[in-house]
């Protein structure tokens, strides 16, 4: 029997049920009463209307609200007004006399509804369309469902990041309430010592006044006095006089003593570059059906990429896509930089002070960079691009190697060829992720998933592609022979992991820990030690030891 309250909903409900909040599905129908019946209501309506033709399920032709449902399925969607007359096989399409005229008229398999009728009605069609409605509802119920999930997780992740906001703003509050503090304890300490010294000269000059009165009340009546006293008023008083010119001399007021503020010229410009306070991204939960997609390469081109101030063939060790199609790539032979357009043509470049190793993306408009300026100094270079131009950033300097990078959600990873770091984005050591010093760059190079929950390590000494997780575990450790000695690793924003090195190939590792060769030696392939897939445009894009970079287009 059902409850009051109960969740279930059936297409008709018992009418007398329903007057007791009591949710029941209707078997019977009475023309009499219009009313619909259950199995128990049924038993006492024909105790008291014993001469009321209650109709059961079977003759549901006669229930008036049936009857209602099917004389509305029989018109045409699009023309209200006019009956489905007509089945056109040739598009699968029910029509009435306007679909005919207007859509129809010269289709061939054309059928009327009626023979239609009697091909399908009783048949097992029917029953299979019916389990499949079925299931497309429960499906669609369930996606609803999920939705309405993903749109309250939506809501709670958009309350995250106003927090976030609010929080970061107040630890900026509170940092320039430091400085600000700071600055004028500072400004009181300075006025307070200069008050000092004039308070000082102001003694000075009153003691000085002082014995110079004396003095010359003395002179003035030395006639009065003893004559051996005369050449003693006379010595003092040239010695007073002496002294007297000297603390004029010396007196702080005679410089002109005043405070200034003379403001730091980067906070102001660090501020006014910068637009928002972070970045604001939607950050789409990544399946495992992404990651397995294989990419499949087409076209394939080399694009031109020496300018006329390179004195060395290029060697590209890091590739980064920016906003606007833009393409950033580091060019370790001549220690520079190069910004390459959406047709791959280098519109801009800057020279770097070292050499440099590696690169990721910070923003859509910065970069930080891996550069050997030494063999004692390794420093993480940030750049920014703006209006087609390469400006240079602030630099953090580092104790150990630094030569692969990668960055997630303001945190910085760096390869030290034997050893995994991670660090703030002002180049504070959060800790060492991992180790390994049984080669000389057994942690070669990085990168991190689009969620941030992996992180990969290729290792050139062994041959190896590692899996770890954030807390440096290794999860899982690949060994294949189509990437000897690797040299560069990427992990597109879909999920996909691709690998290039010594074996002059490009693979993707698939999700069981197999790899498929996506580019070879016959594209002119040479050591590739770097590659970057853009999601947006679906352009592979490989760096190696050459005057040109090569691209491939995948879709």
């Amino acid at each position: 029997m059902a409850e009051k309250g109960s969740d279930l909903s059936y297409d008709f409900c018992c009418n007398l049920c329903e007057e007791d909040c009591v949710n029941k599905e209707a078997m019977f129908f009475c023309q009499q009463c219009s009313k619909g019946l259950c199995d128990v209501c049924i038993g006492l309506h024909r105790q008291f209307y014993k001469k009321h033709v209650a109709y059961g399920r079977e003759e549901m032709d006669k229930w008036p609200v049936f009857t209602k449902l099917f004389e509305g399925l029989k018109f045409c969607e699009l023309h209200s007004d006019h009956p489905i007359e007509m089945f056109c096989e040739d598009h699968s399409k029910l029509c009435c006399s306007m679909c005919l005229f207007h859509d129809h008229r010269h289709c061939v398999k054309l059928v009327l509804i009626t023979e239609k009728s009697q091909a399908v009605h009783g048949e097992r069609e029917l029953i299979n369309i019916s389990s499949s409605i079925t299931g497309v509802q429960l499906k669609l119920e369930t996606a609803m469902n999920d939705t309405q999930e993903c749109l309250k997780k939506l809501q709670d992740s958009y309350d995250k990041a106003c927090d976030e906001i609010k929080t970061l703003r107040q630890k900026i509050n509170d940092i320039l309430d430091k400085l600000e503090r700071k600055t004028t304890h500072d400004l009181d300490t300075l006025l307070h010592t200069v008050k000092q010294s004039l308070q000082s000269d102001t003694d000075t000059c009153l003691k000085a006044i002082n014995s110079l009165k004396k003095i010359g009340d003395a002179m003035n009546n030395i006639e009065k006095g003893p004559k051996d006293l005369s050449f003693i008023v006379y010595q003092k008083a040239f010695e007073m006089d002496s002294q007297a010119e000297k603390v004029l001399n010396e007196l702080a007021v005679n410089r002109s003593p005043s405070v200034v503020f003379n403001k730091h010229p980067c906070i102001e410009q660090i501020l006014s570059d910068l637009s928002t306070l972070g970045n604001i991204e939607c950050a789409e939960k990544q399946t495992d059906n992404d990651k397995n997609i294989i990419l499949e390469c087409k076209k394939k081109y080399l694009h031109h990429i020496r300018i006329t101030s390179d004195k060395e063939t290029c060697y590209i060790r890091g590739i980064c896509e920016l906003s606007g199609g833009y393409i950033l790539i580091l060019d370790y032979s001549n220690n520079s930089v190069k910004l390459l357009d959406i047709q791959f043509k280098v519109i801009a470049h800057a020279d770097l002070i070292g050499s440099p190793m590696d690169m990721c993306t910070i923003s859509p408009t910065e970069v930080a960079v891996t550069i050997e300026e030494s063999k004692t100094n390794m420093i993480v270079q940030f750049l920014n691009v703006k209006d087609r131009q390469i400006y240079i950033g602030r630099t953090l300097d580092f104790k150990h190697k630094c030569h692969g990078i990668a960055f997630f959600k303001n945190t910085l990873f760096i390869t030290s060829l034997t050893a995994l770091y991670q660090y703030t984005m002002d180049g504070q050591l959060v800790k060492k992720i991992y180790e390994d010093t049984a080669g000389f760059q057994t942690v070669y190079k990085c990168a991190v998933s689009p969620d941030g929950s992996r992180l990969y390590i290729i290792n050139y000494s062994h041959d190896n592609l590692l899996t770890l997780s954030t807390d440096g575990t290794v999860l899982s450790s690949l060994k294949n022979p189509a990437f000897h000695n690797p040299r560069g690793v990427h992990v597109i924003e879909t999920g996909q992991l691709l690998v290039c090195g010594d074996t002059n190939n490009v693979v993707q590792v698939d999700g069981e820990g197999g790899v498929v060769t996506l580019a070879t030696k016959i594209n002119g392939l040479d050591r590739p030690d770097s590659v970057y897939y853009s999601a947006h445009t679906g352009r592979l894009i490989v760096g190696y030891n050459s005057t040109s970079v090569l691209v491939i287009n995948t879709k």
